[in-house]
């Protein structure tokens, strides 16, 4: 068949135009695909897909997300990115940094990173470190991070007490400074002067007086304690010659059925972490409670004293054998130890020498308690029934020991971290979040060696 001119000239027309509109396409596709990012998880149980609870979350946040990472390592660089890539995908605007840690050790001090790959996460002018590195434990941080309601602290003042401004050895101000980052509200407090105590206090801190409390200051202290407030009490080591016991909160100790021990803690095994004092404190192991929850750094407490309950009544619940409730209010406290010495550890009555020796008469041998947790149940609202009663649980927790987070020793091992997870835990901010674990299907390939043979016989023989 015969092509004339002018079909050749409209063929070659056609196959320009077609290669112009192919290379559009492939243009406008790239273009697209640049533009537009469309991602399917077709594992099985979505095991490369955030949990509805994580996506929930995400959409509560209105500013955008700083992550750096701390690490060196090619492999939890890896790690990292593919779990913040997941939360990435859902808001664009949280970034990730890596860091090498040897670059700046003065920082990596400053931050606190104590393992390798650990997170500094910063929303909205607050900041938390990570170090687990699942989706469960960083949702849980973005959900501290972006909490509406503000946690306000009010740091009794006025007796002498360790303050969370002054930059003094004793004082708080480094450990002010991290609960401030972390969204908390922290304020001083003069009961003489203010004569009240905020009804928005969210904890109340007796940080280590010197000086006898009036008795109109104790009253406040303890109305504010009867009526469901929240409380940290830092104690330290006593004097038995004093005209103030317990400086004049000795009727607080009674209502909440705990005293301080006379004397101060000895532990002969810190010369192995080369501390040349005796009566510092060195905690390796923690019992389980919710503050020590995926906590097994060791702590440091400086002359610290030992902490007993009153007289109380066992627990009827044979599985909280180490609780006791105190029978001074209507509504009891449940009593329990959260920070222990260890065995070999007692407390010294007389006064240090350069060498201390355990004395079966005056003495008392451990474990010591230096960390208690008292916990109840109120009624926080108005119901129909009882049934249907709104409770809620008040918390306190006695320390032994205040040193541990003034500003020379704050740094020591796990000691912040540890006053972190204490004051998360009073404002009932520790972990809240639970995210499902995602079962894993058919990941391993149970083959025979006979079938194994064979599959190797057909693809390295038969095929080629």
């Amino acid at each position: 068949m015969d092509i004339s001119h002018t079909s050749t000239r409209h063929l070659k027309q056609q196959n320009i135009l077609f290669i112009i509109l192919f290379i559009s396409l492939i243009g406008l596709l790239a273009f697209l695909s640049n533009r537009y990012i469309y991602l399917a998880d077709w594992t099985v149980n979505n095991q490369n897909s955030l949990n509805e609870i994580s996506l929930k979350l995400l959409e509560t946040l209105e500013a955008p997300v700083e992550i750096v990472s701390y690490t060196s390592n090619s492999q939890i660089k890896q790690s990292v990115q593919e779990l913040v890539k997941r939360y990435q995908r859902i808001k664009p605007d949280i970034t990730l940094t890596f860091v090498d840690p040897n670059s700046d050790p003065d920082t990596i001090r400053s931050l606190n990173i104590a393992v390798d790959g650990e997170m500094v996460i910063s929303y909205d002018g607050r900041q938390e470190n990570l170090s687990q590195l699942s989706e469960q434990d960083l949702s849980n941080t973005l959900h501290r991070l972006i909490r509406a309601k503000e946690r306000k602290l009010f740091f009794i003042q006025g007796h002498g007490e360790r303050s969370p401004e002054r930059q003094a050895n004793f004082d708080l101000s480094s450990f002010s400074n991290h609960l401030t980052k972390q969204g908390f509200l922290v304020q001083t407090l003069n009961l003489a002067g203010d004569k009240v105590i905020p009804d928005d206090t969210s904890i109340l801190v007796i940080a280590g007086p010197q000086a006898a409390f009036l008795p109109g200051e104790v009253s406040l202290v303890i109305d504010y304690v009867n009526t469901g407030g929240n409380l940290l009490w830092l104690g330290e080591p006593l004097k038995v010659s004093s005209d103030q016991p317990m400086h004049g909160l000795l009727p607080l100790a009674e209502l909440l059925g705990i005293e301080f021990l006379d004397g101060v803690v000895v532990d002969p095994t810190t010369q192995q972490y080369d501390i040349a004092r005796p009566d510092y404190a060195i905690v390796t192991e923690y019992p389980r409670h919710a503050i020590n929850d995926g906590f097994s750094t060791v702590t440091l407490f400086p002359q610290a004293a030992g902490i007993e309950r009153l007289p109380g009544f066992l627990d009827k619940d044979a599985d909280k054998k180490d609780k006791v409730i105190t029978r001074s209010l209507s509504q009891p406290f449940e009593m329990t130890s959260f920070l222990t010495t260890i065995e070999q550890s007692w407390i010294e009555t007389s006064p240090l020498k350069d060498k201390v020796h355990y004395s079966e008469l005056l003495d008392i041998i451990g474990p010591i308690t230096i960390g208690m947790v008292l916990s109840r149940k109120l009624n926080a609202g108005a119901a129909e029934s009882a049934d249907d009663a709104i409770t809620k649980e008040q918390r306190i927790i006695i320390m032994g020991d205040g040193d541990f987070l003034s500003n020379t020793f704050l740094g020591n091992a796990g000691n912040l971290n540890m006053g972190m997870n204490i004051f998360n835990w009073l404002s009932h901010d520790e972990q809240f979040i639970s995210i499902p674990t995602r079962i894993k299907d058919d990941i391993i390939l149970d083959i025979s060696p006979a079938k194994l043979s064979l599959l190797g016989t057909f693809f390295l023989l038969v095929i080629p």
